[in-house]
């Protein structure tokens, strides 16, 4: 019963056109409108909390309020199904070779100017601000890849590229970058930017597949690392 409250809730959300930061109403104003007990109204609360749909705020001003679902929301559910399936490294190479090559091929034919110029800035940030840190470097580089997916007009291609990138790039299993490894990537997405810059779709496909069979080359000079189990993502 609180499942069906829950989904009937984000049919509420959804119908009302309430946007992210819309507080709900009150417990008894909802659970009448949706005809349910107080109980099961909470438990449904709990369950919309866990899906990312709602925020629950304590204190004078708080309450149910609105969010929308991100990708990274997935990370949990995800990470825990990963882990009990043994999944490795190889095996996100795999998903990650057969999706993001496309995923820039869209993108070539979609991005706006200003998107193309959001993907230059990335890249720009990564040789200026890409060495002051690893964890600057692992953020910028995982911004490129998910500025990529958001702009590709695809919903679903979207989710799935930025839920992946939100669980696993590597770092977990103990994949670090040098500064010369950190020039290579700036450079590979200097490459797949001017591609999509251009409007060229195929070249932008190959240029995403090069970069991340380099990549692959990188972390695969340690089999090990490759057949080691995947980690809890930091």
């Amino acid at each position: 019963m609180s499942e069906q409250i829950a989904r009937q809730t984000v049919d509420y959300i959804i119908g009302n056109g309430l946007v992210p930061g819309t507080r709900l109403p009150v417990e008894a104003e909802l659970g009448r409108t949706l005809g349910v007990g107080r109980n099961t109204l909470r438990e449904a609360l709990r369950l919309l909390e866990a899906w990312g749909v709602i925020e629950i705020r304590q204190g004078r001003n708080g309450g149910a309020i609105v969010r929308h679902p991100d990708p990274s929301d997935l990370r949990g559910p995800l990470t825990v199904q990963l882990l009990f399936d043994g999944a490795t490294l190889d095996d996100v190479l795999e998903i990650r070779l057969m999706l993001e090559p496309e995923t820039a091929y869209l993108a070539a034919q979609k991005m706006s100017e200003d998107e193309v110029a959001d993907l230059e800035a990335s890249v720009t940030r990564l040789r200026t601000g890409g060495n002051a840190s690893h964890d600057a470097f692992i953020q910028e580089n995982r911004y490129f890849h998910s500025a990529i997916a958001r702009h590709t007009g695809n919903i679903v291609l979207r989710s799935v590229i930025e839920s992946i990138e939100a669980v696993f790039d590597g770092t977990a299993q103990g994949v670090s970058y040098s500064s010369r490894r950190r020039g290579a990537v700036a450079d590979a997405h200097a490459r797949i930017a001017k591609a999509i810059q251009l409007g060229d779709p195929d070249k932008a496909r190959e240029e995403m597949r090069a970069h991340l069979l380099e990549a692959g080359s990188y972390w695969t000079r340690n089999r090990s690392l490759m057949e080691k189990r995947l980690n809890w993502p930091d």
